[in-house]
This record gives structure tokens, C-alpha cells and sequence, in this order.
């Protein structure tokens, strides 16, 4: 999950329309720290766990076809430790709340960081939260079209093997959490179904 967020000369403007089924949200002329300008469609309402389900599933269906495919580029030593690091992360998150209060009490990373993020919001409606602490409301969703407005050239991440290795697995699972998008805004205007709220 990619978390954006937003300085308020940017001029920005987000609609959301609500159907039976889903929330659709636009996020027109969001400007990324790097300096792309673009505009972008999400499906808001989805969970970040429904995403982390999907993928779950997908590595588990994958594994032999994602092996295969990376074997000509990395030792299956390598291989073996990016999946099962991701298969680790995906379990801990997903694992039932006897399962999660265990490993709360054995301080786990995964888990603290994960309830951390919880507890500090406010639902406010399908695709938009609020952040108690930093008074910053969230807008999130699983991004379905983007198209740029201003493109830059993206500098190279020396990434270390291991980590380019569990990139390209992903990819190959096609994970849905690299598609959702957390926007977080401050002081600027949000306008969902033709309600006006101020994130001050």
C-alpha cells in the first residue's frame, strides 16, 4: 500500500459518487512528492484486508509458477526466503484474533504496527477516514486508472536482491495492495456526494 499525501497549493479536487455496490472516488490533480501530476480513479470501500486476501491467494496458487519463472534469474535459495517472507506477513496479518492476540503479547512487529493504524482512525464513510491524532483525513481505495500530467523521470532504487526478488513475486501474484492507494490531505476541501468537508 502506498500512502500520498498532499499539500494543499496543489489544488485539488476529489468527488465521490456512492452506487449499491461501490464508492468510486476521483482524485484529480494530485502531485506526488517526486513531482508527477496526475489524475487518478479508485474503488473506495474495499479493504486494505480484502486486498491482503486476494494476494494470500494468489501467492498460494502461484508458488510453482512463480518459482519456475524466477529460476532462470535468482538461486532457489532466494527465491525460497522472499516467498516465504511475504507468505509470513500475509499469514500474521490474516490469522485470527486468538492467533493475532498471541503474537500482540509476544510484541510482533507485523501486529503492533497494524493495530497502531487502527486505533488511530475514525471511520467516516466508504473510502474515507480520519486521523484522530494529526487531523488528516484519508481517502483510499484500489486505483483502477490513472493518466499522468505531468511525468518525470523516476531515479533508480539500488534495492538490495532479496528485496528486488520479493518485488518481482509480486508482481507475478499480481498483488492487489500495490494498486491501493491511501491519499492523505490537510487543510483542503473533500467532497463526497456533494458534502463539503474541511480536513482542518
Amino acid at each position: 500500500m502506498e500512502n500520498v499525501k498532499n499539500a494543499s497549493e496543489n489544488q485539488l479536487v476529489v468527488t465521490a459518487e456512492t452506487t449499491k455496490r461501490a464508492t468510486f472516488i476521483g482524485v484529480n490533480g494530485y502531485t506526488n512528492k517526486q513531482g508527477e501530476k496526475s489524475n487518478q480513479r479508485l474503488i473506495g470501500g474495499i479493504t486494505y484486508e480484502k486486498c491482503l486476501q486476494k494476494d494470500f491467494k494468489s501467492l498460494n496458487t502461484k508458488r510453482k509458477f512463480v518459482f519456475n519463472r524466477l529460476s532462470k534469474k535468482y538461486p532457489l535459495e532466494l527465491i525460497a526466503q522472499a516467498y516465504n517472507e511475504l507468505h509470513l506477513s500475509l499469514e500474521k496479518r490474516l490469522s485470527s484474533p486468538e492467533i493475532k492476540e498471541i503474537l500482540r503479547l509476544q510484541n510482533d512487529e507485523t501486529i503492533m504496527r497494524s493495530d497502531a493504524q487502527i486505533d488511530a482512525y475514525t471511520q467516516i464513510a466508504k473510502g474515507v477516514k480520519y486521523h484522530k491524532e494529526n487531523k488528516e483525513f484519508h481517502v483510499f481505495g484500489l486505483v483502477f486508472a490513472k493518466k499522468v500530467l505531468v511525468s518525470i523521470e523516476y531515479k533508480k532504487v539500488n534495492s538490495k536482491e532479496l528485496t528486488i526478488c520479493k518485488n518481482e513475486i509480486q508482481k507475478l501474484c499480481n498483488f492487489k495492495q500495490l494498486k491501493y492507494r491511501n491519499f492523505i490531505f490537510k487543510d483542503t476541501e473533500i467532497k463526497m456526494q456533494g458534502e463539503t468537508i474541511i480536513a482542518k
